[in-house]
């Protein structure tokens, strides 16, 4: 057994000492001692308290290190050992403070077990038409943009991925006698899933919004896939059909694009993109239509009244909105769509 030799002073059973109020209330015991003839009962309180402690500490070293603590005027070796005892305790002997290893429910957990930790969370976007990354809300980058490189603490990612919307038709001019508007475009489609394998390196490809058509008869192009690397997959919102236009005194409707539909590798969350809403003719009452939702929601820009050119869309994911040309009105052009996104989260 180890010897530890700070023993307490006063200890014994009636040792002279006074009470604890009557310590608390000791002028001396916060300006210290002065000088002139000392009660002994006074003096043994505050060895007693010293000493206790010296005690208590000492044998903890003792009993966790097995170590002697020894009074021969050295801190050196006490110091060293209260700090083995102290890492005894937490179940490591390398560190001073530390925490075992949890094998009951109300245990503290070491890093290596708090398994499906959130470590890090990539967001993938356009930024006029350049692929950029941000990482855990940081500034926008180019750098390694186009590539997934995971921690290496990282045993499970789950990604987000949604399609560029499609761009708004253009619409040509019209005479006297005809007016013309167009549907909105598609909205990109949407999906989410959780890898554990498969997902360091991957090429990041978010998808571009698509073109909103040239004022004339031209149609609106369709937005980019996203993409993570084979793993996920959403396709882009088609663009939405121009229109000739109508005689002036024809009620007719102009359909929009629909949403985008293909979605590959998605085990967590899936859904298309919403359809552009409808041009309406009705008579020389005309309005473009609205571009479409994406797969996660938010709407496109409204369409737009005669002698409008579309919206192009904000949202991520939405479709463009189209314009519309009255009798003897310009040609307009069609509003482009909104490029997609890819969230992607490290876990642990």
């Amino acid at each position: 057994m180890a010897t530890n030799d700070f023993l307490v002073f006063g200890g014994g059973a009636g040792a002279n000492v006074i009470t604890q109020v009557t310590y608390s209330g000791l002028a001396a015991r916060t300006a210290g001692f002065a000088s002139g003839v000392a009660q002994s009962a006074q003096l043994n309180k505050v060895w007693r308290q010293s000493s206790i402690m010296a005690a208590v500490l000492a044998q903890f070293i003792s009993d966790r290190t097995g170590q002697d603590a020894l009074d021969d005027g050295t801190t050196a070796t006490l110091l060293e050992n209260l700090k083995a005892a102290a890492a005894a305790v937490n179940g490591d002997s390398t560190k001073t403070f530390s925490v075992a290893p949890a094998t009951q429910g109300q245990h503290a957990m070491q890093l290596g077990q708090a398994t499906g930790r959130l470590l890090r969370t990539t967001v993938y976007t356009r930024v006029a038409g350049v692929q950029n990354v941000s990482v855990d809300s940081g500034a926008n980058t180019t750098t390694g943009a186009t590539t997934f490189t995971p921690l290496a603490a990282t045993s499970f990612v789950e990604v987000l991925a949604v399609g560029g919307g499609g761009g708004a038709a253009g619409l040509p001019l019209q005479d006297g006698t005809h007016v013309a508007a167009a549907g909105g475009a598609g909205g990109g489609a949407a999906g989410a899933g959780r890898y554990s394998s498969g997902f360091s390196g991957v090429t990041v490809t978010v998808g571009l919004g698509g073109t909103g058509g040239a004022a004339g008869a031209n149609n609106g192009g369709s937005g980019g896939t996203s993409s993570f690397g084979a793993l996920l997959s959403v396709s882009g919102g088609p663009g939405s059909a121009t229109n000739g236009g109508v005689v002036t005194s024809a009620t007719a409707l102009a359909s929009g694009a629909n949403g985008a539909n293909t979605i590959t590798g998605a085990n967590i969350y899936s859904a298309q993109g919403g359809v552009g809403g409808f041009g309406f003719m009705l008579s020389q009452s005309l309005g473009g239509g609205a571009g479409g939702a994406s797969g996660i929601g938010g709407n496109g820009p409204i369409g737009q009244g005669g002698g409008v050119a579309g919206v192009a869309a904000q949202t991520v994911g939405t479709g463009g909105s189209s314009g519309a040309v009255a009798a003897s009105g310009a040609a307009q052009a069609g509003g482009a769509g909104a490029p997609g996104i890819i969230i992607v989260r490290e876990y642990a």
